[in-house]
């Protein structure tokens, strides 16, 4: 998937979920925080400024999501960064929507998580001759990814002080390589301006009038992956997956289900019989597609919001045979007195990484969920990952049928 369609998919995400009662809300971020080498060599960094800008609505109807997140606030990001080495790694300039729900409802009301996963754009990247030693980031465009907690320490009629501090990443989702991906941790300011003071805090939080309802999901997605230093072109990524599950108070939908997922890199990998399928794993050529292919069972949670949905899936590899040459290519050892890479050795941290998988998105219904259709198609955007690091991107088709 071409991450620069993300910039439009964001922009649709929180600008078309209708909402009749609502209060416009507006928030200034300046955070520090210090960003984690991504590699051995990775040039040196100072501190981390990020500065954001939210513009948003906060939600006050009776749809069963407003009512189950506690008037949740949606809305755009807008975010700099600077990294600390102008040189070298630069700045982004991120566009995301972002989720913002209150923590352990009460009166004071003073913590709440901000969430938002969107796109980024580096005017500094990978490359081979002139800055080698950042395999962070190597494209312009990159998925973008912050969880942060906002503690209110001041607030009056027309704004709230907030302390921040939270967690951000930035991965072009292995369609290139190197993918090591930006971590950053921060803490800072965060000055909430409310304009509107039309409504108030009012909505039941018990209504029980929302059976659960059952729901089989198909899914059939198309994805982009680059191999390794040597093989860098982006190849296709097919995957196919079933769940079963349950949809709570018309909001939460929870699935457990299969997958399985064909990479094209691996199976060319294995039939031009590349060094390390010829000197240490011959016998991945018996069976190319099998080998090629991950196969697991996995739980997902969608958070329902009118067309609107964020999922995350937390998956489990029955078998992955290629990975083990997956992960040695992508954690090769560089030794400068010779100039060559030497494939890593497989240890603790592999097997791990082997069996756990996951994905994170949006996605967006035909037909409203507000009204729980007996059939809706979906189309979604998604990074998936091992154990964390970026696997492949991912574009979706998906039909749900709820049993009512």
């Amino acid at each position: 998937m071409n991450l620069k369609k993300l910039l439009f998919i964001s922009y649709i995400f929180c600008s078309i979920i209708p909402e009749s009662f609502s209060q416009t809300t507006f928030n200034v971020e300046y955070v520090l925080g210090r960003t984690s080498p991504a590699n051995e060599f990775f040039p040196e960094l100072k501190v981390n400024q990020t500065l954001s800008l939210f513009v948003g609505k906060k939600h006050f109807s009776d749809d069963a999501w407003v009512k189950s997140l506690q008037n949740p606030e949606t809305g755009l990001l807008f975010q700099y960064s600077n990294y600390g080495n102008n040189e070298f790694v630069g700045s982004s300039y991120s566009l995301m929507p972002y989720l913002e729900i209150p923590l352990f409802y009460s009166k004071t009301k003073r913590l709440s998580l901000n969430s938002a996963i969107g796109a980024s754009y580096f005017n500094k990247n990978y490359d081979d001759g002139k800055n080698w030693q950042n395999k962070a980031i190597s494209t312009d465009f990159t998925w973008a990814y912050r969880m942060f907690l906002n503690y209110s320490i001041f607030s009056n009629k027309s704004i709230d002080t907030r302390a921040s501090i939270g967690y951000s990443h930035h991965s072009n989702g292995h369609v290139k390589w190197p993918n090591q991906g930006l971590n950053t941790f921060s803490v800072g300011l965060n000055l909430k301006f409310n304009p509107q003071k039309t409504h108030t805090d009012s909505i039941s939080l018990n209504d029980t009038k929302y059976a659960p309802v059952k729901f089989y999901h198909i899914k059939a997605g198309i994805g982009q992956q680059s191999i390794y230093r040597l093989d860098n072109d982006t190849k296709e990524v097919y995957s196919t997956s079933f769940s079963y599950g349950k949809i709570y108070k018309n909001t939460f939908k929870v699935g457990l289900g299969f997958f399985y997922t064909f990479y094209e890199s691996y199976y060319d990998y294995i039939k031009d019989e590349k060094f390390l399928v010829n000197e240490d794993y011959p016998e991945l050529k018996k069976n190319p597609i099998y080998n090629s292919s991950a196969y697991g069972i996995f739980i997902n949670g969608e958070l329902l919001m009118n067309h609107f949905a964020v999922e995350a899936q937390l998956g489990f590899n029955i078998d992955k045979p290629f990975y083990k040459i997956d992960y040695r290519l992508n954690s090769e050892i560089y030794v400068p007195e010779t100039g060559d890479y030497i494939p890593n050795e497989l240890d603790s941290y592999y097997t791990l990484k082997r069996y756990i998988s996951g994905k994170l998105g949006l996605k967006y219904y035909a037909w409203n969920t507000k009204n729980m259709p007996k059939h809706n198609l979906s189309i979604g955007a998604y990074i998936c990952s091992n154990l964390g690091q970026a696997d492949y991107s991912e574009l979706s088709l998906g039909y749900t049928y709820i049993i009512k």
